[in-house]
Protein backbone atom coordinates (compact mmCIF):
# COMPACT_ATOMS: atom_id res chain seq x y z
CA UNK A 1 0.00 0.00 0.00
CA UNK A 2 1.38 3.48 -0.83
CA UNK A 3 0.80 6.36 1.40
CA UNK A 4 -2.01 9.15 0.68
CA UNK A 5 -1.33 11.19 3.20
CA UNK A 6 0.59 14.80 1.86
CA UNK A 7 0.33 16.70 5.33
CA UNK A 8 -0.62 17.16 8.99
CA UNK A 9 -4.31 17.83 9.32
CA UNK A 10 -4.49 20.13 12.36
CA UNK A 11 -7.09 19.23 15.05
CA UNK A 12 -7.61 16.21 16.61
CA UNK A 13 -11.52 17.33 17.61
CA UNK A 14 -14.43 14.64 16.04
CA UNK A 15 -15.72 18.10 14.65
CA UNK A 16 -13.81 21.09 13.75
CA UNK A 17 -12.40 23.18 10.85
CA UNK A 18 -10.39 20.22 9.33
CA UNK A 19 -12.84 17.48 10.31
CA UNK A 20 -13.61 16.87 5.88
CA UNK A 21 -10.18 17.02 5.84
CA UNK A 22 -9.58 14.15 7.34
CA UNK A 23 -12.62 12.09 6.37
CA UNK A 24 -11.53 12.79 2.91
CA UNK A 25 -7.73 10.84 4.21
CA UNK A 26 -9.58 8.50 6.12
CA UNK A 27 -11.22 7.95 2.36
CA UNK A 28 -8.02 7.36 0.64
CA UNK A 29 -6.48 5.25 3.14
CA UNK A 30 -9.50 2.72 2.87
CA UNK A 31 -9.22 2.97 -0.54
CA UNK A 32 -5.50 2.50 -0.86
CA UNK A 33 -5.72 -0.40 1.32
CA UNK A 34 -7.84 -2.20 -1.70
CA UNK A 35 -6.74 -0.51 -4.91
CA UNK A 36 -3.18 -1.58 -4.92
CA UNK A 37 -0.70 -1.66 -7.56
CA UNK A 38 -0.52 -5.84 -7.48
CA UNK A 39 -3.84 -6.12 -7.76
CA UNK A 40 -4.61 -3.29 -10.56
CA UNK A 41 -1.63 -5.04 -12.33
CA UNK A 42 -3.87 -8.57 -11.87
CA UNK A 43 -7.13 -6.89 -13.15
CA UNK A 44 -5.43 -5.34 -16.44
CA UNK A 45 -3.77 -8.59 -17.11
CA UNK A 46 -7.18 -10.07 -16.86
CA UNK A 47 -9.01 -8.15 -18.75
CA UNK A 48 -6.30 -7.95 -21.57
CA UNK A 49 -6.13 -11.57 -21.91
CA UNK A 50 -10.43 -11.94 -21.96
CA UNK A 51 -9.90 -9.19 -24.50
CA UNK A 52 -7.54 -11.10 -26.71
CA UNK A 53 -9.81 -14.24 -26.43
CA UNK A 54 -12.71 -11.93 -27.57
CA UNK A 55 -11.56 -10.79 -30.55
CA UNK A 56 -11.04 -14.23 -31.48
CA UNK A 57 -14.80 -14.59 -30.86
CA UNK A 58 -15.11 -11.73 -32.71
CA UNK A 59 -13.83 -12.75 -36.12
CA UNK A 60 -15.75 -16.13 -35.74
CA UNK A 61 -18.84 -14.23 -35.27
CA UNK A 62 -18.01 -11.58 -38.01
CA UNK A 63 -17.66 -13.94 -40.71
CA UNK A 64 -20.41 -15.88 -39.26
CA UNK A 65 -22.67 -12.59 -40.13
CA UNK A 66 -21.59 -13.09 -43.07
CA UNK A 67 -22.46 -16.16 -44.39
CA UNK A 68 -25.58 -16.20 -42.69
CA UNK A 69 -26.53 -12.83 -44.55
CA UNK A 70 -24.96 -14.19 -47.80
CA UNK A 71 -27.89 -16.49 -48.06
CA UNK A 72 -30.83 -14.42 -46.42
CA UNK A 73 -30.20 -11.70 -48.59
CA UNK A 74 -28.74 -13.94 -51.93
CA UNK A 75 -26.07 -12.25 -51.83
CA UNK A 76 -22.38 -13.42 -52.04
CA UNK A 77 -20.52 -10.29 -51.05
CA UNK A 78 -21.54 -10.45 -47.21
CA UNK A 79 -19.61 -13.79 -46.62
CA UNK A 80 -16.57 -12.30 -48.76
CA UNK A 81 -16.65 -9.52 -46.20
CA UNK A 82 -16.81 -12.13 -43.85
CA UNK A 83 -13.85 -13.90 -44.96
CA UNK A 84 -11.61 -10.61 -45.16
CA UNK A 85 -12.77 -9.67 -41.36
CA UNK A 86 -10.65 -12.95 -40.13
CA UNK A 87 -7.53 -11.27 -41.30
CA UNK A 88 -8.37 -7.75 -40.46
CA UNK A 89 -9.43 -9.40 -36.74
CA UNK A 90 -6.03 -10.95 -37.05
CA UNK A 91 -3.57 -8.37 -38.07
CA UNK A 92 -5.79 -6.20 -35.09
CA UNK A 93 -4.83 -8.58 -32.85
CA UNK A 94 -1.00 -9.14 -33.38
CA UNK A 95 -1.20 -5.16 -33.25
CA UNK A 96 -2.71 -4.82 -29.63
CA UNK A 97 -1.03 -7.20 -28.22
CA UNK A 98 2.70 -5.73 -29.16
CA UNK A 99 1.90 -2.47 -28.99
CA UNK A 100 0.50 -3.31 -25.19
CA UNK A 101 3.72 -4.87 -24.15
CA UNK A 102 5.77 -1.62 -26.16
CA UNK A 103 3.66 0.81 -23.57
CA UNK A 104 3.53 -0.90 -20.74
CA UNK A 105 7.78 -1.00 -21.54
CA UNK A 106 7.51 2.85 -22.01
CA UNK A 107 6.05 4.06 -18.99
CA UNK A 108 8.77 1.81 -17.19
CA UNK A 109 11.60 3.78 -18.89
CA UNK A 110 10.07 7.20 -18.21
CA UNK A 111 10.29 8.35 -15.26
CA UNK A 112 8.71 11.42 -13.73
CA UNK A 113 8.00 13.60 -10.50
CA UNK A 114 5.82 15.58 -8.46
CA UNK A 115 6.70 17.89 -5.41
CA UNK A 116 3.82 16.44 -3.29
CA UNK A 117 0.88 13.86 -3.35
CA UNK A 118 -1.46 16.35 -3.01
CA UNK A 119 -2.53 16.69 -6.15
CA UNK A 120 -3.09 12.70 -6.78
CA UNK A 121 -4.93 13.04 -3.29
CA UNK A 122 -7.12 15.19 -4.39
CA UNK A 123 -7.71 13.97 -7.86
CA UNK A 124 -7.90 10.60 -6.42
CA UNK A 125 -11.22 11.63 -3.88
CA UNK A 126 -12.54 13.93 -6.53
CA UNK A 127 -12.80 10.71 -9.01
CA UNK A 128 -13.85 8.73 -6.19
CA UNK A 129 -16.85 10.88 -5.21
CA UNK A 130 -17.90 11.70 -8.86
CA UNK A 131 -17.95 8.03 -9.74
CA UNK A 132 -20.38 7.46 -7.21
CA UNK A 133 -22.53 10.19 -7.87
CA UNK A 134 -22.58 9.31 -11.67
CA UNK A 135 -23.18 5.49 -11.06
CA UNK A 136 -26.05 6.87 -9.01
CA UNK A 137 -27.17 9.45 -11.14
CA UNK A 138 -27.56 6.80 -14.43
CA UNK A 139 -28.82 4.76 -12.60
CA UNK A 140 -31.92 6.40 -11.50
CA UNK A 141 -32.02 7.88 -15.12
CA UNK A 142 -32.29 3.92 -16.49
CA UNK A 143 -34.73 3.40 -14.12
CA UNK A 144 -36.95 6.64 -14.83
CA UNK A 145 -36.43 5.91 -19.03
CA UNK A 146 -36.79 1.76 -18.22
CA UNK A 147 -33.19 2.59 -20.48
CA UNK A 148 -30.45 -0.41 -19.58
CA UNK A 149 -28.02 1.71 -22.44
CA UNK A 150 -28.87 4.42 -19.66
CA UNK A 151 -27.07 2.24 -17.40
CA UNK A 152 -24.38 1.39 -19.57
CA UNK A 153 -22.80 4.23 -19.56
CA UNK A 154 -23.14 5.10 -16.05
CA UNK A 155 -21.20 1.62 -15.22
CA UNK A 156 -18.60 2.74 -17.72
CA UNK A 157 -18.40 6.19 -16.00
CA UNK A 158 -18.21 4.79 -12.90
CA UNK A 159 -15.40 2.73 -13.72
CA UNK A 160 -12.96 5.18 -15.41
CA UNK A 161 -13.35 7.27 -12.07
CA UNK A 162 -12.66 4.26 -9.86
CA UNK A 163 -9.59 3.38 -12.25
CA UNK A 164 -8.38 7.10 -11.97
CA UNK A 165 -8.54 6.67 -8.10
CA UNK A 166 -6.38 3.70 -8.38
CA UNK A 167 -3.87 5.11 -10.93
CA UNK A 168 -3.50 7.89 -8.63
CA UNK A 169 -3.29 5.63 -5.15
CA UNK A 170 -0.09 3.49 -6.69
CA UNK A 171 1.54 6.49 -8.46
CA UNK A 172 4.46 3.82 -8.80
CA UNK A 173 2.22 2.08 -11.40
CA UNK A 174 3.26 5.01 -13.45
CA UNK A 175 6.81 5.55 -12.56
CA UNK A 176 6.02 8.41 -11.26
CA UNK A 177 8.69 9.63 -7.89
CA UNK A 178 7.21 12.34 -5.27
CA UNK A 179 10.01 14.52 -4.95
CA UNK A 180 9.94 17.99 -2.85
CA UNK A 181 12.28 19.31 -4.17
CA UNK A 182 10.44 20.11 -7.65
CA UNK A 183 10.30 23.28 -9.41
CA UNK A 184 6.68 25.07 -10.63
CA UNK A 185 8.23 24.44 -14.17
CA UNK A 186 8.80 20.84 -13.19
CA UNK A 187 5.60 20.03 -11.31
CA UNK A 188 3.68 21.40 -14.50
CA UNK A 189 5.53 18.31 -16.55
CA UNK A 190 5.02 16.17 -13.99
CA UNK A 191 1.30 16.95 -14.03
CA UNK A 192 0.61 16.63 -17.72
CA UNK A 193 2.83 13.67 -17.58
CA UNK A 194 0.92 11.82 -15.23
CA UNK A 195 -2.44 12.41 -17.54
CA UNK A 196 -0.60 11.08 -20.84
CA UNK A 197 0.82 8.20 -18.80
CA UNK A 198 -2.77 7.53 -16.90
CA UNK A 199 -4.17 7.58 -19.95
CA UNK A 200 -1.89 4.82 -21.62
CA UNK A 201 -2.27 2.67 -18.40
CA UNK A 202 -6.21 2.64 -19.08
CA UNK A 203 -5.72 1.68 -22.59
CA UNK A 204 -5.14 -2.26 -22.04
CA UNK A 205 -8.52 -2.55 -19.73
CA UNK A 206 -10.81 -0.36 -22.93
CA UNK A 207 -9.67 -2.76 -25.31
CA UNK A 208 -10.77 -5.45 -23.15
CA UNK A 209 -13.88 -4.00 -22.71
CA UNK A 210 -14.44 -2.51 -26.07
CA UNK A 211 -13.85 -5.60 -27.50
CA UNK A 212 -16.06 -7.51 -25.61
CA UNK A 213 -19.06 -5.16 -25.95
CA UNK A 214 -18.39 -5.67 -29.38
CA UNK A 215 -18.91 -9.27 -29.86
CA UNK A 216 -22.30 -8.29 -27.72
CA UNK A 217 -23.03 -6.17 -30.64
CA UNK A 218 -22.47 -8.52 -33.80
CA UNK A 219 -24.01 -10.71 -31.96
CA UNK A 220 -27.17 -8.87 -31.50
CA UNK A 221 -26.71 -7.67 -35.38
CA UNK A 222 -26.42 -11.49 -36.09
CA UNK A 223 -29.95 -12.33 -33.51
CA UNK A 224 -31.75 -9.12 -35.94
CA UNK A 225 -30.39 -11.02 -39.11
CA UNK A 226 -32.43 -14.19 -38.18
CA UNK A 227 -35.48 -12.49 -37.20
CA UNK A 228 -35.21 -10.62 -40.67
CA UNK A 229 -34.44 -6.92 -38.75
CA UNK A 230 -31.69 -6.58 -41.21
CA UNK A 231 -31.39 -5.39 -44.69
CA UNK A 232 -27.79 -5.41 -45.80
CA UNK A 233 -24.46 -5.82 -44.14
CA UNK A 234 -23.79 -2.27 -42.68
CA UNK A 235 -26.00 -3.13 -39.89
CA UNK A 236 -23.36 -4.99 -38.46
CA UNK A 237 -20.70 -1.89 -39.41
CA UNK A 238 -21.08 -0.38 -36.15
CA UNK A 239 -20.18 -3.40 -34.32
CA UNK A 240 -17.33 -4.07 -36.46
CA UNK A 241 -15.79 -0.96 -36.06
CA UNK A 242 -15.90 -1.00 -32.41
CA UNK A 243 -14.38 -4.43 -31.93
CA UNK A 244 -11.67 -2.90 -34.66
CA UNK A 245 -11.14 0.57 -32.93
CA UNK A 246 -10.59 -1.26 -29.09
CA UNK A 247 -7.96 -3.13 -31.01
CA UNK A 248 -6.76 -0.01 -32.71
CA UNK A 249 -6.30 1.92 -29.20
CA UNK A 250 -2.89 0.30 -28.11
CA UNK A 251 -0.92 1.55 -31.19
CA UNK A 252 -3.24 5.02 -30.88
CA UNK A 253 -2.04 5.36 -27.26
CA UNK A 254 1.56 4.67 -28.01
CA UNK A 255 1.87 7.03 -30.81
CA UNK A 256 -0.03 9.94 -28.89
CA UNK A 257 2.11 9.36 -25.99
CA UNK A 258 5.55 9.30 -27.87
CA UNK A 259 4.54 12.63 -29.85
CA UNK A 260 3.25 14.04 -26.48
CA UNK A 261 6.26 13.09 -24.57
CA UNK A 262 8.92 14.41 -27.13
CA UNK A 263 7.29 17.70 -26.61
CA UNK A 264 7.35 17.72 -22.99
CA UNK A 265 10.94 16.55 -23.35
CA UNK A 266 11.54 20.04 -25.43
CA UNK A 267 9.58 21.73 -22.60
CA UNK A 268 11.76 20.18 -19.75
CA UNK A 269 15.30 20.71 -21.76
CA UNK A 270 14.13 24.46 -22.27
CA UNK A 271 13.40 24.81 -18.72
CA UNK A 272 17.20 23.75 -17.84
CA UNK A 273 19.21 25.97 -19.75
CA UNK A 274 18.74 28.83 -17.07
CA UNK A 275 20.17 26.88 -14.42
CA UNK A 276 22.98 25.54 -17.14
CA UNK A 277 23.73 29.46 -17.88
CA UNK A 278 24.35 30.04 -14.11
CA UNK A 279 26.70 26.81 -13.73
CA UNK A 280 28.40 28.48 -17.06
CA UNK A 281 28.63 31.96 -15.77
CA UNK A 282 29.91 31.09 -12.10
CA UNK A 283 32.40 29.32 -13.77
Amino acid sequence: MEPTDTSVVPGTKKWDAFTAVRWGDQALAWASRIMTATRYEALESTIEKVGHYALIVGAVLGLAYGVVGAFKWNQLSPALIGVLWIPCAAVAQFAAFKFSNTSRGLIRSSGSQLSSRAFLACLALGSLLLGIIALAGYTYGAIRTDSLSTFGVGLVVFAACELTVWLCLSPSLLNLSIVPASTAGEEAIGVLTFAMKALLRLVPIAFGVGVIVGDFAIVAAIVRLFRDQEFSITGASPAAWLVLGSAALPLIGYVLFVLNYLALDVIRAILVVPEKLDVIGKK
